[in-house]
């Protein structure tokens, strides 16, 4: 593929899956894609910084088999880097799995 001047050369399409149900607008990423987690979680940052706190429903699967969920409430960048890199940390875990 040609690129032009000041054009990033294009990489490989990332999967993503999308599902809209009546209240909610849900995004899977594959959790080998860190380039887009690590993306994602960029945007939560500006949209926070931009006044717009967020309040988070997370749900991971532990060791034994259950599902754990977390509720935070982000109103600061910091915040968002501080689950990012707690969301990399449970990633990492799940990868050894």
């Amino acid at each position: 593929m040609n690129t032009q001047k000041g054009e990033a050369k294009m990489q490989e399409p990332r999967e993503v899956a999308v599902s809209i149900s009546d209240r909610f607008f849900t995004i899977n990423l594959p959790i080998e894609d860190e380039k887009l987690i690590e993306s994602v979680f960029l945007g939560f940052g500006q949209y926070v910084e931009k006044g717009f706190p967020m309040k988070v429903k997370q749900s991971y699967v532990t060791f034994f088999s259950s599902v754990e969920i977390t509720t935070k409430l982000v109103l600061k960048t910091r915040h968002v880097a501080e689950w990012g890199k707690e969301t990399k940390g449970f990633i990492s875990v799940m990868r050894k799995l």
